[in-house]
């Protein structure tokens, strides 16, 4: 599958850091806490399965660039010399994706899940100590704001 169409065109930041055990545990809710990557993949994973087929491909292709930020923050935090165990203060479980079937509502509520998951990469780029981490996550925003901008577009076609 092309991915352009559910990412930016600027390349992914090549990530070469310093051993920070403090710098991997503000990456962890983004890897896999309760409204990170994991979640997105899930929910956009289950959603493509129950969308009719257009909206199903765009839902397939925005989980395949959140598996990649996910694989970015993993390799990141292994780096950092942590260990990108999926769960941090508490393990992920299934109750944290989305299950509505509904289009509507699904697109409404993904929408505030990629406006939440930038305003907490905004935050978490405010607690990193490493200037390459930083410039990671902020290319990472530039795929959630096409993401919200894709889901916008398939809101209004329906």
């Amino acid at each position: 599958m092309d991915l352009t169409l559910y990412r930016s065109e600027l390349p992914y930041v090549d990530v070469v850091v310093d051993k920070n055990l403090g710098d991997s545990k503000v990456l962890m809710p983004s890897y896999a806490g309760a409204s990170g990557e994991m979640t997105a993949i899930m929910t956009y994973t289950y959603q493509h399965f129950v969308a009719d087929e257009e909206l199903a491909t765009i839902l397939e292709g925005i989980s395949l660039v959140e598996m990649h930020h996910f694989d970015m923050l993993g390799k990141a935090i292994t780096k950092l010399g942590g260990y990108p165990v999926v769960g941090g203060r508490t393990y992920w479980n299934g109750s944290f994706v989305n299950y509505t079937l509904d289009p509507k509502r699904f697109l409404k509520q993904n929408i505030i899940a990629e406006e939440t998951a930038i305003l907490n990469y905004e935050r978490t780029i405010l607690n990193l100590s490493q200037d390459c981490l930083k410039m990671m996550i902020e290319r990472i925003i530039l795929d959630e704001e096409i993401h919200i901008k894709l889901f916008k577009d398939c809101l209004s076609a329906l």
